[in-house]
């Protein structure tokens, strides 16, 4: 939660930021990452790999349209 307090203290645009809201933000960065990850691991295990590889996040990204804002 420290390190999402700062990032978020970071933006210049934001003056005060509850620790709910922090919480929210952490939880939420946390879910999309688990499902990215999921998606791209897909992509690892048609190659027969175990480890995710930056090639493995760009096709899950360009496959699923919920990531599209990420092209």
């Amino acid at each position: 939660l420290a390190r999402v307090k700062a990032l978020v203290k970071a933006d210049p645009d934001v003056t005060l930021a509850s620790q709910e809201a922090v919480f929210v933000l952490a939880r939420a960065t946390e879910l999309f990452v688990e499902t990215i990850a999921k998606d791209a691991y897909v992509y690892a295990q048609q190659g027969k790999r175990k480890t995710l590889q930056r090639k493995d996040l760009d096709n899950a990204i360009e496959a699923i349209d919920e990531f599209a804002f990420l092209e």
